[in-house]
């Protein structure tokens, strides 16, 4: 009797992990890392949204410049190219073929379209926009950028 005694002591001290405290354990921790890797994902996306955003800025204030470029070069011309444009290429080396961009023209890393509109209402003052956008999903995105160019004498 004695001897069971002490065998159930033993057995009863004997430590170990039950199937439900690892089932517990095993969900605790999927949740945590589905959670961690939702979190990674939508903080992946943001810093590409926000890559696409800082390539098209730059894009829009290079065709800036070279618009302004031309304007000091020759503003005669220049305000003759009033209407819609199409720069897709990169670098800008010159005023492209065709006018309006259409859907097939995002050449720029193979991702952006550059519109630029040129209007003016007084022959000493052109108003540029410039539109860059891209498709994230399913999602167009555009950035407008605006300007006042002026001819000085």
């Amino acid at each position: 009797m004695k001897e069971d005694l002490v065998v159930h002591k033993i057995m009863k001290n004997k430590s170990g992990f039950t199937l439900l405290e690892v089932l517990v354990v095993i969900g605790i921790l999927s949740v945590f890392l589905l959670s961690a890797v939702t979190v990674s994902i939508v903080s992946i996306r943001n810093l590409k949204n926000s890559e696409n955003k800082i390539l098209a800025s730059r894009y829009a204030e290079g065709l800036i410049e070279w618009l302004r470029g031309e304007k000091e070069t020759d503003w005669s011309l220049f305000i003759l190219k009033e209407g819609s444009w199409c720069f897709n290429d990169e670098p800008i080396t010159q005023w492209p073929q065709t006018g309006i961009c259409g859907q097939e023209d995002a050449n720029i890393n193979n991702s952006f379209k550059r519109e630029v509109v040129i209007d003016y209402d007084d022959i000493s003052r052109v108003l540029v926009k410039v539109t860059i956008s891209w498709n994230e999903g399913d999602e167009t995105i555009t950035i407008p950028i605006s300007t006042l160019f002026e001819q000085y004498d």
